[in-house]
């Protein structure tokens, strides 16, 4: 960053470094009808009521939590 701060400089990766692993994330939320569509096109309910809502979703996609 400079110090003017107008002004954001950011570093490239390294050529050879390893692809980012792809991350299930919310790419759209439709507030009216309480609907999720992630990243990788799952569309879902967006309460976490059962197994399928966004929480279902990322349980299976990643595991159980860390």
């Amino acid at each position: 960053m400079t110090n003017s701060g107008s002004t954001l400089w950011r570093r490239n990766p390294p050529k050879d470094a390893a692809p980012e692993p792809f991350k299930h994330l919310i790419e759209r939320y439709e507030h009216r009808l309480r609907q999720v569509t992630c990243t990788c096109g799952w569309q879902g309910d967006s309460t976490d009521v059962g197994p399928d809502g966004w929480k279902g979703h990322l349980l299976e996609m990643r595991g159980p939590v860390r």
